[in-house]
């Protein structure tokens, strides 16, 4: 580590300042930094995208590439770290050094690491020094001491950085993609209505995960990065080192060759006049040393504490006036008073909620709830059996060979709307909408019924709505379907 080199100003900063240097940093050398960060990242997130397609199961891939975050932070923590101290160095370069980012406690991250809130802080003691163990432990407290605080809440502020990150994506690909029903559950309707998660990730939503990552990572090692380095200039005087070294650059004389032989015989002669020490001198410790050192006042230690603590009275000065301290009785009083009153009306106000909640809290004896009647018309179409024809599957296959393809699908949801609610018993009501419809119908507990009426409906709403009619082979499979799982409602 060459600090004359540096390619960054070392000055003490703040802790806010020295991330934003990180920013600085992300923004001066984005191309190298991604170009290195890019294959690596790429081959983890086929490696996360395989996994959860072996499962069959998005939120695996989610998991995964969660899981491979602290492995895309050494090779971002390689190259930063190297373009600060003035060592560009190219992708070629960044991934034949592979073992030296990859051997610096990579399973050690992927484990216990992995819950660390100041994980781009802590890596650099890891990669860059090599500290391990009690060492490791003792460096990073004492690094951490006035910044640890920081890095978690640079931690978290990057977490909402992807979230926001993940939502602007997915509501720009809702913008730009054309909307169509969707068969699966949302997070909602699967915390609340008991739908499988399967059905809430899908691979969609990993890929959105990942461009967030590919985005926000990168500025997090390098945040952090830059709050290691703003810690290590205010505890080593990286700065006063820099400043004295082109001092001393700029006053060299140009004879240093003969100077540096003139010093060393002065040398040499004090060193061979100098009396020679006692044989047992006395030995000295050196922590006490040290303590004696320190108690010097030009070495003052610096401490933050926070207590609380209360403020002394001003003093009262003789004969100032009028004697007020009553009125500092009185308003103490009224604030007592005043304390109390509004303690009174929160009771006040909640036994009168308590109440109201059991006035509408049913009773042993009240009236029953009327009992759920068929509707006769949903969604605008008839569904009394006795208005639809006595062979449905043969109407329904009829009008689509005359080239009635709409209406002869809208004969088929609507007998499939029939049979749910007069054959099977789903309680659907006059206000629901085909998405309610699908819920109610799934809740009904029958897997092939649903995943048949899922499907009817998102051709209707394409047919209605988007005047895409289904393929007479398609059309010819539903109403083979309807005849399979209604065969009770085809009446003679």
């Amino acid at each position: 580590m060459q600090l004359d080199n540096v390619a960054v100003a070392l000055r003490p900063r703040s802790a806010w300042e020295s991330i934003d240097l990180g920013v600085g940093m992300l923004q001066q050398w984005w191309r190298t930094l991604y170009a290195s960060f890019l294959p690596v990242y790429l081959a983890g997130v086929a490696l996360a995208f395989g996994a959860g397609w072996a499962w069959d199961k998005a939120w695996v891939s989610l998991v995964v590439l969660w899981w491979l975050k602290p492995l895309f932070d050494r090779v971002v923590l390689h190259v930063v770290s190297r373009a600060v101290f003035g060592e560009a160095i190219g992708v070629r370069r960044a991934l034949a050094e592979a073992r030296a980012w990859l051997g610096t406690r990579v399973l050690w991250a992927l484990t216990l690491g992995r819950i660390d809130m100041a994980r781009s802080f802590h890596l650099p003691v890891t990669q860059l020094e090599g500290q391990r163990g009690r060492a490791g432990r003792e460096r990073r407290k004492l690094l951490g001491r006035r910044a640890h605080g920081y890095a978690v809440w640079l931690t978290v502020a990057c977490l909402h950085f992807e979230v926001v990150a993940i939502w602007s994506i997915d509501m720009l690909g809702q913008l730009l993609v054309p909307a169509k029903a969707s068969e699966g559950a949302t997070f909602a309707e699967a915390f609340f209505a008991g739908a499988e998660m399967d059905n809430v990730f899908d691979f969609a939503d990993f890929a959105i995960y990942a461009l967030a990552v590919l985005a926000i990572e990168p500025l997090y090692v390098a945040a952090g990065f830059a709050l290691y380095l703003n810690r290590r200039t205010l505890l080593e005087g990286w700065d006063l080192e820099v400043a004295l070294r082109r001092m001393v650059e700029r006053r060299a004389a140009p004879a240093r060759g003969a100077a540096t032989a003139a010093l060393a015989l002065v040398a040499a002669a004090l060193l061979a006049l100098a009396p020679l020490p006692p044989a047992q001198a006395a030995a000295k410790d050196p922590r006490a040393e040290i303590a004696e050192v320190l108690k010097d006042p030009m070495f003052p230690h610096q401490r933050e504490r926070m207590r609380w603590q209360r403020r002394a009275a001003e003093p009262q000065q003789a004969g100032a006036g009028w004697d007020l301290r009553w009125l500092e009785a009185v308003g103490y009083a009224f604030a007592k008073f005043s304390e109390a009153a509004l303690w009174i009306a929160v009771a006040v106000l909640l036994g009168l909620g308590l109440w109201w909640a059991a006035r509408l809290m049913p009773r042993e004896g009240s009236a029953p709830r009327a009992a759920w009647r068929a509707p006769p018309v949903l969604f605008g179409m008839e569904l009394a059996p006795e208005t639809l024809p006595a062979d449905l599957p043969g109407a329904v296959r009829a009008l689509a060979a005359a080239g009635r393809v709409r209406e002869a699908l809208a004969l088929l949801y609507r007998g499939t709307l029939s049979a749910l609610v007069h054959g099977r018993g789903v309680a659907l009501l006059p206000s629901d909408t085909e998405g309610e419809a699908l819920l109610r119908v799934r809740a009904h507990g029958e897997a092939e019924t649903t995943r048949f009426f899922g499907e009817l409906v998102a051709h209707w709403q394409a047919a209605a709505y988007a005047r895409r009619a289904p393929p007479p082979a398609e059309l010819e499979r539903l109403v083979a379907a309807y005849a399979e799982r209604f065969p009770r409602e085809q009446r003679a």
